[in-house]
């Protein structure tokens, strides 16, 4: 009877202490090797046929963008990657506020692609891979927040 209770509070505990890490240390977005995994994982899922899954793999992808320099340095190498989205990424206007400039960004939907809308900016993975990282500061003064001529330039200078 004693062992079986101490197997109850010891598997407990290790339970308990296992969740706590993985809440607090987060290793699928701060180990290395998981976090390369992942971000490919979820370029993967921007190609996926149903456009939930792969509006939430855009917004994944985008928020890892913005958080870790791994994955920063990892998206250029898919901008070649031909394989077509099935949701929109539609470009939104917002006015200055504060400090903070007028901004035009693009935003991925999880609308069907062929979803009634004026413009269509991206059609492929690599296209909305550049789409996301157009919105690095940078691209956006070198090019006065000119997408059609960034996008001009940048499509064929990140071929294999």
């Amino acid at each position: 009877m004693k062992r079986l209770a101490f197997w109850v509070v010891f598997l407990s505990v290790s339970g308990a202490l296992f969740v706590h890490q993985w809440k607090t240390k987060d290793p699928l977005h701060n180990h290395p090797v998981l976090l390369e995994q992942w971000a490919r994982h979820n370029i993967r899922l921007l190609a996926h046929p149903h456009p939930q899954v792969a509006a939430d793999a855009w917004v994944t992808l985008w928020n890892l963008f913005h958080r870790k320099w791994q994955v920063y340095h990892l998206l250029p190498a898919h901008f070649t990657d031909a394989s077509p989205i099935h949701f929109l990424i539609d470009r939104k206007s917002f006015a200055a506020t504060g400090e903070q400039p007028a901004l035009e960004a693009f935003f991925g939907e999880a609308k069907p692609i062929y979803y009634r809308s004026e413009r269509i900016y991206c059609r492929t993975v690599g296209e909305a891979l550049m789409a996301m990282m157009y919105r690095e500061g940078k691209w956006k003064i070198d090019y006065q927040d000119d997408w059609n001529t960034w996008w001009q330039l940048n499509r064929t200078y990140y071929s294999h």
